[in-house]
């Protein structure tokens, strides 16, 4: 691993603060880290939600249990997995209204 020696001192408002490590959390990365990708044109992959990756996990156990199950029990494992997709859709557009309206760039 590359050994980081030096540090850049940068002076941000606290709104952009709580705006940027929002958006390090949102990806799963530290601040430094996200910092770090974005200045230097990398690219970031937004971490799921948990919901989703339940969700993700439901759909494959269902499909690799699929030929044995009843009609009820397939219903009722869709309708599960549909409820946190649902639910995880509509976390992220509370997250994205989330925050100041402070611009980062002015």
């Amino acid at each position: 691993m590359r050994k980081r020696n030096y540090n850049i001192n940068v002076r941000v408002t606290l709104g952009e603060k709580k705006r940027l490590m929002r958006a390090a959390k949102r990806f799963g990365v530290s601040l430094s880290e996200y910092l770090r990708k974005v200045g230097l044109d990398k690219k970031l992959s937004e971490k799921p939600s948990v919901k989703l990756y339940e969700a993700y996990a439901l759909t494959n156990d269902l499909l690799n249990n699929l030929y044995p199950l009843d009609g009820i029990f397939l219903e009722q494992r869709l309708a599960e997995i549909e409820h946190k997709i649902l639910s995880a859709y509509h976390e992220k557009e509370e997250d994205d209204s989330v925050g100041d309206n402070e611009n980062l760039g002015d």
